[in-house]
């Protein structure tokens, strides 16, 4: 009987022996591939706030009307013409 358990811990022993060879190899890959590791950054993180006077411009630039640029950007219609340097409609005569 103790033949037989010195057998099987033999075997165990073989088969152990290249499992802790190939820690190392594993480990020495490891910092090799932290360079390479990638953060996701969602689309919402990415964006910065741009003044209003920026926001107002492009959405003048892309067609929009006064109403629609002050009701995107949730300001008063003479704001928007303020932010585009056109006098108030108010101020017309």
């Amino acid at each position: 009987m103790s033949i037989a358990i010195s057998g099987v811990a033999a075997a165990g022993a073989a088969v152990a022996a290249p499992a802790v060879e190939a820690q190392p190899k594993a480990a020495a890959a490891a910092p090799a591939n932290a360079g390479e590791d990638t953060v996701k950054i969602s689309a919402a993180a990415q964006e910065v706030p741009q003044p209003m006077s920026v926001q107002v411009r492009a959405l003048h630039n892309q067609g929009k009307s006064i109403p629609q640029i002050a009701s995107k950007l949730a300001i008063s219609p003479s704001s928007v013409e303020s932010y585009l340097g056109t006098p108030a409609a108010t101020a017309k005569k």
